[in-house]
């Protein structure tokens, strides 16, 4: 026997649920610079009624020691962990997630009531640095958004100053010093003075490849062609150029 929900199939109800509430994101993203630090923007956390929302900073291995919640009339604060100020026997405070649930207003003497508050949380990483986030919370009502603020490493930051490869210094250092041996060459076989303009040129062709330009952007800069440098490399590499009497 089918079930019915005031004269509709039980079957029909569930597939009529609209699909946006279905596949409702659950987890909100804050990169770390944007709530810690000096580039930090206070970021708001909806708290909305029967929904509770958690705070984690797992994903950045940083360890909470520290909150502090300035109106607790209405939103409860719990972690996963015990920490200072929240429980009276903590020996060892730290947590990784802070959990927060609305509850109806209670009035408590001297607090005025307000839609929002601040959350203050101290963190602390594996190398001992501490670090302080800020969190404007606000209830709300209507649907809710999301259940979980994972907050995330600022991966572009750490990206702009990628470290050389070695392989590749070591690779640019070798070419340096054959187009040195072949500027040496050259200068004895008299196919190239020291007071020479593409002596000078030749030099610049090196400093750039010391500052970290490739070869062919090197020799563009410094108005040196890709066959001299090639030549170059060739002489340094075998003495038996030099006597096939080819200048350059």
């Amino acid at each position: 026997m089918k079930k019915f929900l005031i004269g509709i199939p039980l079957a029909l109800t569930v597939a009529c649920i609209p699909l946006s509430t279905i596949a409702a994101p659950v987890v909100r993203t804050i990169k770390q610079t944007q709530a810690s630090g000096q580039g930090a923007i206070l970021q708001t956390i909806n708290v909305w009624n029967g929904h509770g929302v958690a705070i984690s900073f797992y994903e950045i291995g940083e360890t909470i020691k520290k909150v502090w919640l300035d109106d607790p009339s209405q939103i409860l604060l719990d972690t996963d962990g015990c920490l200072e100020g929240l429980e009276e026997n903590c020996s060892n405070p730290g947590a990784g997630l802070i959990h927060l649930r609305r509850i109806k207003r209670v009035n408590i003497p001297g607090i005025p009531q307000t839609s929002t508050t601040l959350l203050t949380v101290v963190t602390q990483s594996s190398s001992g640095e501490r670090k302080t986030y800020s969190f404007r919370l606000a209830t709300s009502n209507g649907t809710p958004k999301y259940s979980q603020v994972t907050i995330q490493n600022d991966v572009a930051r750490e990206q702009i100053t990628p470290k050389p490869q070695l392989q590749s210094l070591v690779k640019t250092q070798q070419t340096i010093n054959q187009i040195r041996g072949g500027i040496v060459v050259a200068i004895k076989s008299g196919w190239i003075l020291q007071q020479d303009e593409l002596h000078q040129r030749l030099q610049k062709l090196i400093g750039y490849l010391q500052s970290g330009d490739n070869i062919s952007t090197a020799a563009n800069k410094a108005s040196v062609s890709q066959e001299l440098v090639n030549k170059l490399i060739a002489l340094s590499k075998s003495s038996d150029n030099l006597t096939q009497g080819n200048g350059l």
